[in-house]
């Protein structure tokens, strides 16, 4: 526990008190509103282990929505492999040995889809290619920064368990805690659920390579993405014009 909060107050990011401010209140009828939500991330938000693809949790997620709305959206640009680096701003230049940001599928590019939210899915690679846990909570920083620049609310989920080594468990489930602590209501907790009491993948949950999720991981997620409430607190949100949020993005 020591570890943890020493390692929590090496990173100073402002999304906590932002999230907070997001807030709002009231209620509105959801089928009057029409979302268009963008996924960024990597194996688990591109549908990895789940068959067929409609049981993938973006998949079933859009379903969801346009359930409500048939005007609904979520724009998917996951891909398997991805850090946090490369979902930074496409003007971000890594330092030696860092993955550059991807231009088609990084925050920048979700952006330009004029997303009423953005969703953040990246369960463990960041841990695979042992990053620091600084370095991943200073790249979440950036990407938010850059979302709320624009008037954008984000959602980060947490860590997702994977049967690492005990080093790697320990760090991916610090973030876990960091993300958590940082971003509050605006983090969507993936962990608690899919993890055993050693931090490896439930068995229930995983497709059979001890990293991706089956059907059943899958909805898991789904249900914790649809629990979030997003599009109850995009409804409470007065609709804003997108040549507003573009001015406000230009730092007008």
């Amino acid at each position: 526990m020591r570890l943890v909060n020493l390692l929590l107050t090496l990173v100073s990011v402002t999304a906590a008190g932002s999230a907070k401010a997001q807030s709002a209140p009231g209620s509105t009828d959801l089928s009057t509103r029409k979302f268009r939500m963008v996924v960024i991330g990597s194996s688990t938000a591109a549908g990895q282990g789940a068959y067929p693809a409609d049981r993938a949790w973006v998949n079933r997620y859009r379903a969801w929505l346009q359930q409500i709305n048939p005007e609904n959206d979520v724009l998917n640009l996951a891909l398997g492999g991805f850090s946090t680096y490369q979902l930074l701003p496409s003007n971000f230049f890594p330092a030696k040995y860092r993955p550059a940001p991807d231009t088609a599928r990084n925050i920048t590019r979700a952006l330009a889809l004029r997303p009423d939210a953005i969703l953040i899915n990246l369960p463990s690679n960041d841990a695979a290619s042992g990053y620091r846990l600084e370095e991943q909570l200073e790249n979440f920083d950036k990407i938010v920064k850059k979302a709320r620049s624009a008037a954008v609310p984000v959602w980060i989920f947490t860590t997702q368990p994977r049967n690492f080594s005990a080093d790697k468990v320990l760090l991916q489930l610090l973030a876990q805690r960091a993300i958590l602590e940082t971003f509050g209501e605006q983090a969507i907790d993936v962990w608690t659920g899919l993890a055993e009491p050693n931090g490896l993948l439930e068995t229930a949950y995983n497709s059979g390579d001890g990293t991706h999720l089956n059907n059943a991981g899958h909805l898991y997620i789904f249900e914790q993405v649809k629990a979030a409430g997003i599009p109850e607190f995009l409804a409470r949100v007065p609709e804003r014009s997108w040549w507003a949020r573009l001015w406000r993005g230009a730092g007008f």
